[in-house]
């Protein structure tokens, strides 16, 4: 049988403490996170919390915004072709709360710098199969209990509604005449 190794950057050996968490897959169905997450001292928050606190991922230029972005794209619709769902965008914060820092990366990771703090981004949880399972999933608590915004969806249509997340509310461009979208 054909075998896939996937090597991945551990995107949080930055050379920041990461403050803040977030978990993004687009959907809207249970995606906050709980109280007994929020108790904890680096807590995970999702899509609903990030869309309550008005986050983006910020960039100076807009050529940079498009070039994460059609890289998202790119890396998604590959997912959706193997038919895999599930996965996330990740996003660790590290606040600076003095200005700005200098602090030379250790490691190559993706990351979008303002005066407010420093993101590093990726995608996490790539290999869920859509399955019979997860079939089931979809159609017994997606339609049968009218929950369309549940996370477990077919791959092409997880992969549209996840790009659509980015482009509405994940990526903007703060650069002088670019627009804030």
């Amino acid at each position: 049988p054909d075998v896939t190794l996937v090597v991945m950057t551990n995107f949080f050996a930055a050379a920041h403490e990461i403050h803040c968490k977030f978990d993004l897959k687009g959907s809207s169905y249970h995606r906050e996170a709980s109280e007994k997450e929020r108790a904890k001292s680096t807590p995970v928050y999702k899509d609903l919390d990030w869309m309550r606190e008005g986050r983006k991922i910020r960039f100076e230029k807009e050529d940079e915004v498009k070039h994460v972005r059609d890289r998202l794209e790119k890396d998604t619709l590959y997912l959706s072709s193997q038919k895999l769902i599930d996965y996330s965008l990740l996003v660790g914060i590290h606040e600076m709360k003095d200005g700005t820092t200098n602090v030379r990366e250790h490691m190559d990771v993706v990351s979008a710098r303002s005066p407010m703090g420093i993101q590093y981004f990726g995608l996490v949880d790539i290999l869920t199969p859509f399955v019979a399972q997860k079939l089931l999933e979809t159609i017994c608590t997606g339609t049968l209990i009218c929950r369309p915004g549940i996370s477990c969806q077919p791959p092409k249509k997880y992969q549209k509604r996840f790009i659509t997340f980015v482009d509405e509310e994940v990526l903007a461009c703060t650069g002088t005449g670019a627009g804030d979208s």
